[in-house]
């Protein structure tokens, strides 16, 4: 899902989310999806933000990416977490380089000696070359 076709579900289901979660403003409004978010996005009913969020989740894949390690073992991680994680989409490979984890304003560098970095979004090990639908760039 691009982040210029999220719909209203979506932004619900993200907020309510972040909200759980206790992530802070400027969080949430990175989540939006910037400036770029279309304004004619047709309005969905009430009974469609309970929809089940990890659903629509793309299978994390244990392949190795291009760097040689993986970074989607989960097993620490609560049922919310999960929940978090699989309703932002995080994978290890993003199809777009300028979207990657590494140049992202959540995104915390791996400490030296460890190859996975971690979010203050998506909870869990986060791969530097991944990404989610939660990118911010970080600011120039």
């Amino acid at each position: 899902m691009d982040t210029k076709d999220i719909s209203r579900r979506h932004f619900i289901q993200r907020m309510s989310l972040f909200g759980a979660a206790g992530i802070g403003a400027s969080t949430l409004l990175a989540a939006c999806g910037g400036d770029d978010q279309q304004a004619d996005t047709p309005a969905e009913t009430p009974a469609d933000t309970t929809a089940d969020t990890t659903a629509e989740a793309p299978a994390e894949t244990p392949a190795e990416t291009a760097e040689g390690f993986t970074c989607t073992d989960t097993s620490g991680l609560t049922e919310q977490e999960l929940a978090m994680r699989n309703t932002l989409q995080y994978v290890d490979a993003s199809p777009d380089p300028e979207k990657a984890c590494d140049a992202c304003a959540l995104f915390v560098a791996a400490v030296a000696g460890q190859d996975c970095a971690t979010c203050t979004v998506v909870k869990g090990p986060i791969h530097p070359k991944g990404t989610c639908t939660s990118f911010a760039p970080k600011p120039a």
